[in-house]
């Protein structure tokens, strides 16, 4: 009887192992439904002042970042004069 109950006992043991090992693990990898990407742009903008006693400005503003064909280059100066005209002159270079 004592025999019986341990094979019993080493029987379910062994059942619950091939059990355990018969899992399968199912790992499923999905691509995002929206990529952001950081923004790659830096801007600097520099305020002097100009002229025999100071009284103009010129304000410079440099834009480097990334355009539809590759690195892009803005740079825009605007110049105040104490006589109440103004002058602003951009560029942008793209390749």
């Amino acid at each position: 009887m004592k025999m019986s109950v341990i094979a019993l006992a080493v029987a379910a043991t062994a059942f619950g192992a091939i059990a355990a090992n018969a899992q399968t693990t199912v790992i499923t990898t999905e691509k995002p439904a929206v990529t952001v990407e950081p923004s790659t742009s830096t801007t600097v903008t520099t305020k002097e002042r100009t002229g025999p006693l100071g009284l103009d400005s010129k304000t410079t503003t440099t834009t480097t970042g990334s355009g539809a064909t590759g690195d892009c280059t803005s740079k825009t100066v605007h110049k105040d004069s104490a006589l109440g005209g103004s002058k602003t002159v951009s560029k942008t270079d793209c390749p």
